[in-house]
């Protein structure tokens, strides 16, 4: 409808300034009023096909990051789930890098907490410890502009005294315009102290 009107209003325009042509009214007050009321609707225009592309563009940028982080994010899922149907330990490593950016904030926060640089070696103590564990993911989710993600998971396994023990966790990530995850944390609905306890001593 915006595009619409200014192209009717430029027709109308152009039309009366043709009517008037045979006398060769240039001159006049009223060809020049027409003539700055033409360039105003031009002018009208462009923004209008300016913002436009913009929100097109914006439009593009926001489904491709989306598709990309999603992508990313369920492939990470499944790595978590099972991490020997993606190849060796270095293998699944490289996989996982190839998804953050070099510079990714990552870490748990009940062991050491978040910095830049641990991403590779977080997943390595994850994933490949000699302890007896799976991570089972509940849920999922991600923000409709592929921004901001996360997920709901059970670490389940053997403690180390033997007895079996079971934690639950959030993940909270964010992504870039790539796709590429920025910043993965790990958290949980208890103190540090339970945790490593649990991981310790068993439920």
């Amino acid at each position: 409808a915006l595009m619409r009107r200014p192209l009717f209003f430029l027709l109308a325009i152009g039309l009366a300034v043709a009517g008037c042509s045979s006398s060769d009214p240039t001159g006049s007050d009223e060809y020049r009023a027409l003539e700055q009321e033409l360039a105003s609707v031009r002018a009208q225009l462009d923004a209008v096909t300016t913002e436009r592309n913009a929100l097109v563009a914006e439009d593009e940028r926001v489904t491709a990051r989306y598709e990309k982080a999603k992508a990313n994010q369920d492939v990470l899922l499944s790595v978590i789930e099972d991490p020997t149907a993606f190849g060796t330990e270095e293998e699944v490593l490289d996989l996982l890098d190839a998804m953050a950016t070099p510079d990714i904030v990552s870490g748990d926060l009940a062991f050491g907490g978040t910095s830049t640089g641990i991403w590779r070696t977080g997943w390595r103590n994850t994933l490949f410890n000699s302890r007896d564990a799976i991570i089972h993911t509940w849920r999922s989710w991600l923000s409709e502009d592929g921004s901001v993600g996360g997920s709901l998971w059970s670490w389940i396994g053997t403690a180390g005294n033997g007895e079996p023990f079971s934690l639950e966790g959030l993940e909270l990530s964010r992504f870039n315009d790539e796709g590429l995850y920025t910043e993965v944390i790990m958290l949980y609905p208890y103190e540090d102290s339970e945790v490593h306890r649990r991981f310790r001593e068993g439920n």
